[in-house]
């Protein structure tokens, strides 16, 4: 019998404001402006938006900058992360990265139609 593993979704880099109805599965960095110790949640402003976030444990401080990996959660409330991972990004060169992320936007795009054409061939 053979066995199947299941794997995650990867996942997807998005600035708050960009998170789409089929997003599942997302990457967010920002800062800490709230958190609620009672409810195990916080939220996270990344200048284009907020966004809610549910832990299970290890809240960030107000203030600090974290990425947060998470699954995206739909209900009659609304939209939040449940937080999978929550990495102190406070050291990171943010300009630098958002510098990165624009040239990936740009180029593995194309790189990937590249790659398609060579596997076709």
């Amino acid at each position: 019998m053979e066995q199947q593993i299941r794997r995650r979704k990867p996942a997807i880099e998005r600035k708050i404001s960009e998170i789409r109805e089929d997003d599942t599965r997302i990457s967010i960095i920002g800062k800490v402006i709230k958190v609620d110790k009672m409810e195990y949640m916080f939220w996270v402003d990344d200048k284009t938006g907020v966004a809610m976030v549910e832990a299970e444990s290890d809240l960030p401080r107000v203030g600090q900058v974290v990425r947060v990996i998470g699954r995206i959660i739909r209900n009659e409330e609304g939209m939040h992360i449940y937080a999978e991972v929550i990495q102190d990004f406070s050291d990171a060169d943010l300009e630098a990265l958002e510098e990165i992320m624009e040239l990936e936007r740009k180029i593995l795009p194309q790189l990937d139609r590249e790659v398609m054409m060579w596997w076709s061939e």
